[in-house]
């Protein structure tokens, strides 16, 4: 058993700093106790229990699979395209690699009447569609422990036989006595309530709360619609299950890349120290698509918008791992307390009104890959008058000791160039800039001075790091020239980058609930977005209109140049050389 406390003081003879040290050691020494031989209490909050170190540090490995215990996964609203397209093929791919064992029933649940043979028909189809997943002797090991149950979601007698069917299935299969039981609710969020009350009346969550972790409850995005409608979600689900049961996803938070920003800053010497107020000119955040309303979204899409729909949740929770303290502890409670902290410190980059930091636009008629692309309000089931934002740009602070007066750009939006991620963390320039170059444009050559030095982490495609440093180019002349290194993780390591929802499943699976969002980070987000929802809506003023197949509104740009600054644009880095992306 481990115990660690702070060492306050200076020495012995420094007894007014030495005394504070006295109950932080009493509580790690009480905790530790509690947890090595405490029995379990029911004052005691529940807590995901992990066996194995938090995922942000696991060495996701193809070769020595470690399976993560006999589990139950049941799939409400299974007849949905999230089950066909992300989560049935994710967790195939942890059955072919070890980490899912033969003992691991999962059961989709919808309303629609259907045989299990028909259910694992339609599954097979749906995942052995993809080259890289046609393994069909794989597949028919699998099969055997897919099942199928009607249940309508607001019957309570219909919960109370998926229960006594559960039981009979888990029998069936072996599945040791007490293995946890994952809910993954992949219905719109309206239901949540009522299949939460089910599970509740059907005795699927258990009674004794220090048993509660063997229920395990995943909710899919939106969170709300905004700050009130959040609160009230939260305030239904809640009623009947603890926090630790309650696993809000964000499948941006699965990504390898993601998880790797957290391992970059604070297991690199190199990099960290630099990382504040006084070395980091400004950060930017793009999350761009290139897609516009395809498979008819536009009907879901004209509710949500490119505010709720991206930078409520995906920018904010990047933003946060760019921005956050290290934990003291890399565990779940930690890390999410630190990230909380920055969503409590964030400001709006100006004291001026919504438009002054805040940019919306819409795309309009344009080109993207050299092919017509027609207009936001021509889209199918968009109304030809909607002023809903497809482009959201913002300037924003952290009002803390580490980043005070570093403005953080951030822009999403659909129809724009290219499908890109990434954070660039630009530098200051040195205190006495001495060098400059000649840079032509065909003719037309001008003097300019060394460009700052550049780190961005590429989130996708092509998952990268690089930094861009200067340095003198060839010749008889102090002729400065930006040049990078880059890492390629599909270049560096001889295996494919795991899917989001294979790793969050996994985590459920095995109850690390690091990379899910905590009620008070949603909330904080909400509150943050609400006012500008708020003007947004009431006034149908201030939306600007982009070509698609651009960068976004020329408010966008202002919103940079106003202060001296740019926004970079996407390169990717090829054979031939640095490209910019089309």
């Amino acid at each position: 058993m481990h115990f660690k406390c702070v060492k306050l003081y200076s020495s012995w003879l420094d007894f007014p700093r030495w005394i504070l040290s006295i109950p932080f050691c009493c509580w790690h020494i009480i905790s530790a106790v509690l947890q090595k031989w405490g029995p379990a209490s029911a004052e005691l909050p529940c807590k995901s229990v992990s066996v194995l170190p938090p995922s942000s540090f696991r060495k996701y490995t193809m070769t020595s699979p470690i399976t993560a215990g006999d589990t139950s996964i049941l799939i409400f609203g299974a007849s949905g395209d999230l089950t066909a397209r992300k989560l049935i093929p994710a967790l195939f791919q942890l059955f072919r690699q070890g980490y899912l064992n033969a003992r691991c029933p999962v059961i989709g649940i919808a309303r629609r009447e259907k045989s299990d043979d028909e259910f694992r028909g339609e599954m097979k189809a749906a995942v052995l569609r993809n080259p890289t997943e046609a393994d069909e002797a794989a597949w028919n090991q699998f099969a055997r422990q897919l099942f199928y149950r009607v249940v309508d979601i607001s019957s309570e007698e219909d919960y109370q036989k998926l229960n006594s069917s559960l039981q009979d299935i888990e029998k069936q299969l072996n599945t040791a006595e007490n293995a946890p039981r994952v809910v993954y609710l992949a219905t719109a969020p309206a239901l949540f309530d009522d299949a939460v009350r089910g599970l509740n009346s059907g005795g699927l969550i258990p009674s004794d709360r220090k048993y509660c972790d063997r229920l395990r409850v995943v909710v899919e995005k939106p969170f709300g619609n905004n700050f009130q409608s959040a609160q009230i979600l939260n305030e239904q689900l809640t009623k009947w299950l603890h926090e630790d049961q309650i696993y809000r996803i964000d499948h941006y938070l699965g990504k390898e890349t993601v998880q790797n920003i957290l391992l970059f800053r604070f297991g690199n010497a190199f990099f960290e120290p630099l990382l504040n107020r006084n070395h980091v000119d400004n950060v930017q955040i793009t999350v761009a698509e290139s897609l516009g309303m395809e498979g008819s979204r536009g009907g879901y899409y004209d509710t949500s918008g490119a505010l709720r729909d991206v930078l409520q949740n995906h920018m904010l929770q990047l933003l946060c791992l760019v921005g956050m303290e290290p934990p003291a502890l890399f565990q779940g409670r930690e890390i999410r307390d630190e990230k909380m902290k920055v969503l409590q410190a964030l400001r709006p980059g100006s004291n001026g009104p919504v438009h002054s930091w805040a940019v919306r636009g819409q795309y309009s008629e344009g080109l993207v890959d050299k092919q017509p692309a027609r207009a936001y309000r021509e889209e199918d089931r968009v109304p030809a008058k909607s002023n809903r934002e497809t482009y959201v740009a913002m300037h924003v602070g952290i009002d803390n000791w580490r980043w005070a007066g570093v403005p953080f750009f951030l822009r999403t939006g659909k129809r724009l160039p290219q499908r890109v991620t990434e954070i660039v963390i630009q530098m200051k320039h040195p205190p006495l800039n001495l060098f400059s170059t000649v840079e032509c444009d065909g003719d037309l050559c001008s003097i300019v001075e060394a460009r700052p030095n550049q780190l961005v982490l590429r989130i996708q495609p092509k998952e990268s790091i690089f930094l861009r440093f200067s340095t003198k180019r060839p010749g008889m002349q102090y002729q400065v020239q930006p040049v990078a290194m880059d890492f390629d993780y599909e270049d560096h390591f001889d295996t494919e980058l795991p899917e989001a929802y294979e790793r969050l499943l996994l985590d459920v699976i095995r109850g690390d609930s690091t990379l899910f969002t905590r009620s008070d980070e949603l909330l904080a987000a909400w509150k943050f977005v609400d006012p500008v929802l708020h003007e947004w809506e009431s006034n149908g003023t201030n939306l600007e209109f982009y070509p698609a197949g651009t960068w976004g509104p020329s408010g966008a740009d202002r919103l940079l140049s106003d202060s001296g600054h740019r926004w970079r644009v996407p390169r990717v880095w090829l054979t031939e050389g640095w490209c910019r992306l089309p």
